[in-house]
């Protein structure tokens, strides 16, 4: 679940220098017809549990993870329960083999309301609970929220400061009950005009923009820049710059979001219907702009099936 509107730590230091490198030599590729996949650290999500089921069709997800320098995923666990927990310890387990962290994932609008708080959190204890019952290479990188009130049509019209607070809130209380020198990192989906001026809320005696207070909270941020062009006013990389600097002053990390999901509306906000070629062009273009960056920690596609189809 992922918005569409039209304003609408890495495990070591040998292993994030290694993907720099390779970053470097993806820059260098980019833009030739015979262009790599992307060798930037990249995240992508995996919505349908369905695809980890069974070891040959985690070994093709993990198959595509390798050929795609895909390093980070954020795995569908709405339900950690016996049915699903030997499916996620097998992941866990061979994803970091091959150096790839997986967070667990899960959202739903309605847990920006107060009232539904209590979810959430059961959600979070229950990895937490999976974790301590579980080797250590079994164990989830992360959590992984996507959350967003503003599908709540009618409250959000009625009553954007509401649900927005209740989105702070609700992380707040997920930051603290993970307390601090965290285990488990805290990942956080927002969309891009989460900072524009508009949306500026009074939270904890500080004005700031949405994504800026979550970044106070969360380790990640992803921020759903969902462009299929670089450049430009309102492109990948304008409208997610904001972010990038602001994770930057606060020792945070953020990764930019693209989608590749077809026939959606307007066209402009997925890769989905153009080519390979296109996608990683574009890009390179992204990670040229935040190279230098600390915070930047690389690409998020969504979602693996689509992204799947259009890498061929």
């Amino acid at each position: 679940m992922t918005s569409h509107w039209n304003n609408g730590r890495p495990r070591s230091a040998g292993i994030q220098t290694l993907r720099w490198i390779l970053l470097l030599a993806f820059i260098a590729s980019a833009g030739r017809s015979d262009a790599v996949p992307p060798a930037a650290p990249m995240a992508m999500w995996v919505w349908d549990v369905r695809l980890i089921a069974s070891p040959r069709s985690q070994e093709r997800l993990l198959k595509f993870c390798r050929k795609q320098n895909i390093a980070c995923l954020f795995v569908s666990a709405y339900q950690i329960s016996e049915n699903e927990n030997e499916n996620f310890r097998a992941l866990n387990k061979n994803a970091h083999a091959q150096g790839i962290e997986i967070h667990a994932l899960a959202g739903d609008p309605r847990w920006a309301l107060s009232r539904y708080h209590h979810l959430t959190l059961q959600w979070m204890d229950s990895v937490i609970v999976f974790n301590a019952s579980s080797r250590p290479e079994e164990r989830f990188d992360g959590i992984h929220t996507d959350i967003e009130p503003y599908l709540l049509t009618r409250g959000w019209t009625e009553h954007p400061a509401r649900l927005l607070g209740g989105f702070l809130d609700l992380h707040f209380k997920i930051a603290q009950r993970l307390g601090p020198g965290r285990a488990l990192k805290l990942g956080v989906d927002v969309p891009f005009w989460y900072d524009d001026d508009e949306y500026r809320i009074e939270w904890h005696g500080a004005v700031k923009a949405p994504s800026h207070h979550i970044l106070d909270l969360a380790d990640i941020l992803t921020v759903m820049a969902y462009r299929n062009y670089a450049d430009g006013a309102d492109g990948t990389i304008a409208i997610s710059r904001n972010e990038i600097d602001t994770a930057e002053q606060a020792g945070k990390s953020v990764f930019v979001g693209q989608e590749t999901q077809p026939d959606l509306f307007p066209a402009y906000i997925t890769f989905g219907g153009t080519s390979k070629d296109y996608f990683l062009g574009e890009i390179a273009k992204v990670v040229r702009a935040f190279q230098s960056k600390k915070s930047f920690g690389g690409i998020a596609v969504h979602h693996y099936e689509t992204y799947e189809k259009l890498a061929g």
